[in-house]
C-alpha cells in the first residue's frame, strides 16, 4: 500500500514541539568534560566526536555526565528553513505545485536586505536582478524572474537564528478558531479553550454565541483566555469562537513593528482580488498542426481565470495568463480549436488562500531552530566555567532533586547544576585544598575504589576545604565514594579526605543520597531525553557567551 507522509504534517510536528516547549520545562543540557576516548588515561580527544545512538546505553551515560542545565522559553525557538541567498548569476527554481521535491530546491531567496521572496516564474537563465520591492501581487524583474514579496527578516530574529545555512521564517496570524472546552456557569471573563492555539493573540476581538460584541482577548495562560469583558452571558462548551483582530490598529498595538509589517503583507496577500490565482500555465504536450489559433478554457473550483496561446509554428509553444482568477485549489486547462491536436498543458495552483499569506507552511518551516545563551557563569555558577563541554541534550521535563529517585517537583529554575559534588575535610594529606586537584584529572576514593573526572572545584561555598564537582561514565565506572574515605589525584598527586556524610548506597549512577548530603539540583534519571548531539569541546570562560545552537527537522 502505497502512503506519503505529507509536508504539512511535518510543518504541524514542528509547531506541535513549539507549544510543547511553551507548554512543559524543556531545558537544553551541556555535558561529557572528558575527551573522545576509550581510557581515562587519555587526555587528547579523537579527531571526531563519537556519533550517538538512539538505545538505552548512550542516552544513561549522557544524562550521567551531564554538567548544567538552561532552561528553553518560546523566544529560544523559530521555524526555519534552509537559507538560500540570491547571488547575481545564480539559477532558481520557479515554485511548481506538481513538485514533490520542491522544498528540496531553491524556488525563495533571502536579498542582502534580508527580504524573502518566493519565485513565481524563473527566467531563462541566471537571475541578475535582485529583487527590493514589497508589493503585494507578484513582480516581474528585467531578467525575466517574477517574484514575490513574503516577508523581512527582523533584526532580532536574524541575530538569534540566521546562520550560513538556515534562516527563520514565521507566520503572523491573521485570525483563528478555538472550542470552548468547559461552559461559563455565568457570564464572566474567563474561557478556557479545548487546547492551547497559537494562532490566538492578545488584542483579537472574539467573536461567538453568547460573547457579546467588542470582547477583545486581555490575556492568555495555556488554553484558558482572558477577556476585556464579561460576556453577554453563559457561554457553553462546544462553542466556536473566532479570533481576528477587529483593525488594522489592534494588530499595531499588539504586535512588534516587523511582525506588524509582515501581519499587513500576509493581510493583504489574502485579501488580494487575485489571491490564490493561477499566476502560471506549463505547457504538457506541444501538439501538432495548429494552423489556426486555438482557445484555452480554465475550470476548476475558482473563478475568473483566462488565457492565450503562443504559438511556435503549428505547435503550442506557451500559454499566457491574461487573467489570473482566484481561490483556485484545482484546476483543469484544455486547450482546443485552432484544427490542430494533442496540446495539453496544466495550471500552476497556488497555496490554499494565495501566495505569502502563509509564510512558514509555503516555504516549508518544518525545520526548527533553538538557540539558547550561555552566559559566563549564569545562575550563580551553575553553568560551569574553566572547563568545556562535548554533548548537547533537549530533556523534557526534568525534576528537581529528591531521595525518592524521580519524586522531585518538575524543574522550574532558570539554570540547574546537574552534577554531584564531594564535600572534602579542611585537612589535606597532600596540597592545601580541591584547588588543588587538576581540572579534568581522574580521582579515585582509597577505600571504595569509585573513580569521577574532575569538573569544577569550589573553596569557597562551606567552611571545610571545599567541594569538587564530577562526572562519571563508562570510563571510570559508576562506583560510589565512601563516606570519610580518602580521594587522591591521578595527575595532581593531591589528596583529601571526605567528610564522614556522603551516603554509601544508591542507584548505579551514585544519584540515590541521605538526607543532608550533597546530591546534584537535579534529577539526572528524570525527564524525557528528546534530543543528544556529540561534537568536540566547546570552552567555557566566565567573560564568554555562547550561542547553542540546534537544528530539528520533523
Amino acid at each position: 500500500m502505497a502512503a506519503i507522509v505529507s509536508n504539512n504534517f511535518r510543518v504541524v510536528n514542528a509547531n506541535n514541539f513549539k507549544e510543547d516547549v511553551a507548554n512543559n520545562a524543556v531545558y537544553v543540557a551541556i555535558g561529557k568534560p572528558d575527551v573522545w576516548s576509550n581510557s581515562t588515561a587519555d587526555t587528547t580527544d579523537a579527531a571526531s566526536a563519537d556519533t550517538p545512538n538512539d538505545h538505552l546505553d548512550d542516552i544513561g551515560e549522557a544524562r550521567a555526565q551531564m554538567i548544567a542545565l538552561k532552561e528553553v522559553v518560546s523566544g529560544d525557538l523559530s521555524h526555519v528553513v534552509p537559507r538560500h541567498t540570491w547571488t547575481s548569476g545564480n539559477s532558481y527554481y520557479e515554485w511548481d505545485s506538481n513538485d514533490g521535491s520542491i522544498f528540496d530546491k531553491a524556488f525563495y531567496v533571502v536579498t542582502s536586505e534580508f527580504k524573502v521572496y518566493k519565485c513565481i516564474k524563473a527566467g531563462g537563465g541566471a537571475s541578475t536582478q535582485q529583487p527590493t520591492q514589497t508589493l503585494t501581487d507578484p513582480q516581474a524583474e528585467s531578467d525575466g524572474y517574477s517574484w514575490k514579496y513574503m516577508y523581512t527578516i527582523s533584526v532580532t530574529d536574524s541575530e538569534k537564528f540566521l546562520t550560513n545555512s538556515y534562516m527563520p521564517v514565521k507566520t503572523v496570524s491573521l485570525g483563528t478558531q478555538a472550542e470552548v472546552a468547559v461552559a461559563q456557569s455565568s457570564a464572566g471573563t474567563a474561557l478556557l479553550l479545548k487546547e492551547t492555539n497559537p494562532g490566538i493573540a492578545v488584542g483579537m476581538t472574539v467573536s461567538g454565541t453568547n460573547v457579546g460584541s467588542g470582547k477583545k482577548v486581555s490575556a492568555i495562560n495555556g488554553s484558558q483566555i482572558t477577556l476585556s469583558g464579561a460576556t453577554s452571558s453563559a457561554v457553553a462548551a462546544n462553542t466556536v469562537l473566532t479570533f481576528a483582530y477587529a483593525a488594522n490598529a489592534d494588530a499595531e498595538a499588539n504586535l512588534n513593528e516587523a511582525d506588524y509589517n509582515q501581519y499587513l503583507n500576509q493581510k493583504a496577500s489574502r485579501d488580494s482580488s487575485t489571491a490564490a490565482g493561477i499566476e502560471r500555465i506549463e505547457v504538457t504536450a506541444n501538439g501538432t498542426g495548429y494552423t489556426g489559433t486555438p482557445t484555452v478554457a480554465i475550470t476548476g473550483d475558482g473563478t475568473g481565470a483566462t488565457a492565450t496561446v503562443v504559438k511556435s509554428g503549428n505547435t503550442v509553444s506557451a500559454i499566457n495568463i491574461t487573467n489570473k482568477g482566484t481561490n483556485y485549489t484545482f484546476a483543469d486547462v484544455v486547450i482546443s480549436g485552432g484544427s490542430g491536436s494533442d496540446a495539453t498543458a496544466r495550471a500552476v495552483i497556488s497555496p490554499k488562500e494565495g501566495h505569502g499569506v502563509d509564510p512558514k507552511s509555503e516555504l516549508g518551516g518544518f525545520f526548527m531552530g533553538l538557540n539558547v545563551k550561555l552566559d559566563g557563569a549564569a545562575g550563580a555558577g551553575d553553568i560551569t566555567v574553566g572547563n568545556d563541554f562535548r554533548q548537547i541534550m533537549l530533556l523534557k521535563n526534568p525534576r528537581d532533586y529528591n531521595a525518592t529517585p524521580l519524586a522531585g517537583a518538575i524543574a522550574s529554575a532558570d539554570t540547574l547544576k546537574a552534577m554531584n559534588k564531594l564535600d572534602f575535610k579542611a585537612s589535606f594529606a597532600s596540597g592545601s585544598n580541591v584547588t588543588s586537584f587538576t581540572i579534568d584529572e581522574v580521582i579515585t576514593g582509597t577505600t571504595s575504589g569509585a573513580k569521577a573526572f574532575v569538573v569544577e572545584t569550589d573553596n569557597t561555598s562551606n567552611s571545610g576545604a571545599g567541594y569538587v564537582f564530577y562526572t562519571q561514565n563508562a570510563k571510570t565506572g559508576y562506583g560510589n565514594f565512601t563516606d570519610g574515605e580518602t580521594v587522591t589525584g591521578a595527575l595532581s598527586g593531591t589528596q583529601g579526605s571526605l567528610e564522614g556524610t556522603l551516603a554509601t548506597s544508591g542507584s548505579s549512577l551514585g544519584d540515590n543520597f541521605g538526607t543532608g548530603d550533597l546530591p546534584a539540583e537535579v534529577d539526572r534519571m528524570s525527564g524525557e531525553v528528546l534530543f543528544l548531539e556529540n561534537r568536540l569541546p566547546i570552552l567555557r570562560s566566565a567573560t564568554q557567551i555562547e550561542d547553542i545552537k540546534v537544528i530539528l527537522e520533523f
